[in-house]
């Protein structure tokens, strides 16, 4: 039956038949994963909505806005406003639809390319004044789709086999690497899209060296394009492929292919700065570097990409491979002695002639012709591996030495785009490992389902956010109601931006932060309503222990008139007992009801309900 199936539709279409499975099967379980486990979003996640849609404020409040945008946009905060606000930032309002130049003015004080923005903002334009999550997890699902579509292209241009490129794409499709770019509603998972398809069109110019160039470099041009207007990283890695392509051009005196790919890509990068002016501004403002050691930094990558790929640390693999190497080898020391006691024994003469037998079983092994093999197999490794690896070293080294890869959570996001071509290196070694086999297919196969086994067996995502403590019926629960969200800080009242996620429905919202509430008094006890009334409050999280052994925290206290924050220490029983006490004594409060605790965005707020 397959071999009349095939006939009828030929190998490559069953093939891409299999593969269609595989991803629709890798994607139901990703959305499981979102439906039953992710409980909370990353702030980035939210911006992704208020940069994309929110009609030329990229920023709600005022403290983290990285550019002055004027005294207009200071309204917002110790003042109520009205929900409509917080649900304007991240819906695109009726009468805004499809205004990219919005969002590329929002991008300008911002600190990305605006592509992944402008679909995320097209998207949205067909839904006039609605918010869902859903928006960012279509474009995600598209773009996983189409990188698993190029992956197995890709693998199969290295590895020589459909078989071996299928294996590849369960490797990579089902890791918890995978899932996270997926889930993260953010431009990775269409900046890994464009970095595969980026490489795997230069492996298919590596044909082409006797052939016209033009062809090839059009689509090569448009992907370039496309990748610096996702994300800045791709930069660095389209530099280091044009590199080595430019130097295997002059090794080959191929001058002309030289200079049209070389221009072709700078022109490319060229035209990203000519749509959107703010390109290298933006990017040259982001060149600062971090105090810890880089080696430290670029070993921690490795950690993260092996974790993420297969739990090496996470499984313990890194602390028990060791032992279990040493007790292989005691084992093996211990037996030497005993069979060469009893070499002359039927028994274990017969096991020492199977064990001399086994190497010309495997293959016909040559002990001395080992260093020209290997010389051999490592001149014939495929040019487009050597580029993976340097570019993932590239990548590697960009974030290790950026302040932003020690200094902010989920730093793993920030080598999302080499990972799905990791997956492939990691494969394409132990393909090289194992080719001395006449059963290598086998044992990739193998070792590929027995990473893929051992991962499934400690899935961990990190963009789920299970760990905290969650109010369930949050948004239904502040639903016309008005709220005062008190940060812990004047410096944390950003996090006003990603209260759409939270407390979209509210009717109305004051925002202030711990400490500098008393100045507001008179405002907060304004509002006149009959609608609950909900408290969100977060004590401030820097604490230590004083000489006393009192456990007291820093206060950054931010005096309005000077424009100065000035640092405090206060023990921590004091503090509550202070910021309580006030809240209570508003003449708001009719009622004084603890409802629960509620992470966002690893602040935990406790939250009351005043009336």
């Amino acid at each position: 039956m397959k071999e009349k199936f095939l006939k009828i539709a030929g190998r490559d279409s069953f093939v891409y038949i299999l593969l269609s499975l595989l991803i629709a099967l890798q994607l139901a379980n990703i959305t499981n994963i979102i439906i039953g486990q992710k409980k909370s979003y990353h702030s980035d996640e939210v911006f992704s909505y208020g940069l994309a849609n929110s009609f030329y404020e990229p920023y709600l409040d005022t403290s983290a806005v990285r550019h002055d945008l004027g005294e207009g946009h200071q309204h917002n905060l110790n003042n109520w406003i009205s929900g409509d606000v917080i649900r304007d930032y991240v819906t695109v309002r009726s009468g805004e639809q499809f205004r990219y130049d919005s969002v590329w003015y929002n991008q300008s004080m911002d600190r990305h390319p605006p592509l992944y923005y402008t679909a995320l903002h097209t998207l949205c334009s067909f839904f006039p004044d609605k918010f869902s999550f859903v928006f960012g997890y279509i474009i995600n699902f598209v773009c996983f789709a189409v990188t698993q579509i190029f992956l197995y292209k890709l693998s199969k241009n290295i590895l020589k086999s459909k078989y071996l490129a299928l294996m590849v794409c369960i490797f990579w499709g089902f890791s918890s690497a995978a899932a996270d770019i997926t889930i993260f509603i953010r431009m990775y998972c269409m900046l890994a899209m464009w970095t595969v398809i980026f490489l795997y069109l230069h492996s298919k110019l590596l044909e082409t060296d006797s052939k016209p160039l033009l062809k090839q470099l059009i689509p090569i041009i448009i992907v370039t394009l496309c990748g610096a207007l996702t994300q800045y990283l791709f930069l660095f890695l389209a530099f280091v492929t044009a590199v080595m392509f430019c130097i295997r051009y002059l090794c080959k005196k191929q001058f002309k292919r030289f200079f049209a790919y070389g221009f072709s890509l700078l022109g490319a990068v060229l035209a990203a700065q000519l749509i959107y002016p703010a390109y290298f501004p933006n990017l040259f403002a982001e060149t600062s570097h971090t105090q810890t050691p880089f080696l430290k930094q670029f070993r921690l990558c490795i950690r993260y990409l092996l974790d993420a790929l297969f739990p090496v640390t996470k499984s313990g693999l890194i602390f028990w491979i060791p032992t279990l190497v040493s007790i292989t080898v005691v084992l093996l020391v211990a037996a030497v002695p005993v069979l060469y006691l009893f070499r002359d024994r039927g028994g274990v003469k017969g096991f020492l002639a199977k064990l001399k037998s086994v190497p010309s079983k495997i293959t016909n092994f040559n002990y001395r012709s080992v260093p020209v093999r290997v010389w051999g197999r490592i001149r014939n490794i495929n040019f487009i591996s050597w580029v993976i690896l340097l570019s993932i070293v590239c990548v590697m080294s960009v974030t290790s030495y950026t302040v932003v890869f020690s200094d902010m959570f989920h730093i793993d996001r920030y080598l999302f785009l080499v990972y799905p071509s990791a997956a492939l290196l990691i494969a394409s070694v132990i393909w090289f490992i194992v080719s001395w086999s006449k059963y290598r297919k086998q044992i990739l196969t193998v070792v590929l389902v027995f990473m893929t086994v051992i991962r499934f067996s400690m899935y961990v995502t990190h963009y789920t956010f299970t760990g905290g403590v969650y109010i369930e019926n949050i948004r239904e629960m502040t639903k016309n109601a008005e709220c005062i969200f008190t940060a812990s800080e004047y410096t944390e009242m950003w996090m006003m931006d990603y209260l759409p996620a939270e407390i979209y429905d509210v009717d109305r919202l004051f925002v202030t932060y711990a400490g500098g509430q008393e100045e507001y008094r008179e405002k907060i006890e304004s509002i006149k309503t009959d609608r609950p009334i909900y408290l969100f409050f977060n004590i401030p999280a820097y604490s230590y222990y004083d000489n006393d052994n009192r456990e007291v925290y820093i206060i950054n206290h931010y005096d309005v008139q000077t424009g100065k924050t000035e640092i405090q220490t206060i023990p921590i029983e004091e503090l509550k007992e202070k910021y309580i006490n006030f809240y209570k004594e508003l003449s708001i409060t009719k009622t004084w009801e603890y409802i629960g605790e509620h992470d966002m965005f690893y602040r935990v707020y406790q939250v009351y309900r005043l009336a």
